[in-house]
């Protein structure tokens, strides 16, 4: 009997009209994603700041030693005018020798480590300055905010090592930050390093500074 009944109710299924389970409507999906314009940093004039073999003997013993000057260019290309701003960072923060001369009147924010020798001494100090900044929309000048961008100063340049400062460029016309599709600036980097009294320079010493420039929309 348990088969008769299985049997029927298959057969009863068979005969339901094909219809009946039929979709009546169809359904058209859109989909996409909005994209803010994004920004690229590049150091044009190369990422790498080579000071080559330093002779032990050529630093001062119980003075800091100037190293020369470099520079190189900072480039900011974005997909479409976009206000933008830049922080820099310090990598090697712990290393800095605070105490170093590097450019005439910067305080120890806007100073970077070097890096350790082997046994732990810390090599030396530098800053960051930008100049001739220009935009692919026009004359800019750039601007700091210490407040996370609600107020804006014009300033000289120099690159707080502690993340904590924006750097924005105008229209030339105002101190609020203006959207660019472009900027381009100087760099330049002042090291110095510590008094050789201080480093072990029976040894070799590898410099080994590194700073982080992040673009941050505004």
């Amino acid at each position: 009997m348990k088969k008769i009944y299985a049997l029927s109710f298959a057969a009863s299924a068979l005969l339901t009209p094909i219809f009946a389970s039929a979709a009546t409507t169809a359904e058209l999906k859109l989909i996409g994603t909005i994209i803010p314009a994004a920004c690229a940093p590049n150091f044009v004039g190369g990422s790498t700041i080579d000071y080559g073999n330093i002779p032990a003997g050529t630093l001062n013993v119980a003075e800091q030693t100037m190293l020369p000057e470099k520079h190189t260019k900072l480039s900011v290309t974005c997909d479409a005018p976009v206000k933008f701003a830049l922080s820099a960072s310090d990598e090697r923060s712990a290393t800095v020798v605070s105490t170093l001369a590097t450019i005439d009147g910067y305080t120890a924010s806007a100073k970077y480590g070097l890096g350790t020798a082997e046994n732990g001494a810390k090599i030396g100090a530098y800053s960051l300055q930008i100049d001739n900044e220009t935009s692919g929309t026009g004359s800019t000048f750039r601007v700091t905010s210490s407040d996370g961008g609600n107020t804006w100063v014009r300033f000289g340049g120099g690159l707080s090592s502690d993340g904590a400062k924006l750097i924005g460029f105008t229209n030339g016309q105002n101190n609020a930050p203006a959207a660019h599709k472009s900027v381009t600036m100087d760099m330049r980097i002042v090291a110095a390093i510590d008094k050789a009294e201080n480093l072990p320079v029976t040894d070799e010493i590898n410099i080994d500074g590194l700073a982080t420039i992040e673009v941050v929309y505004l």
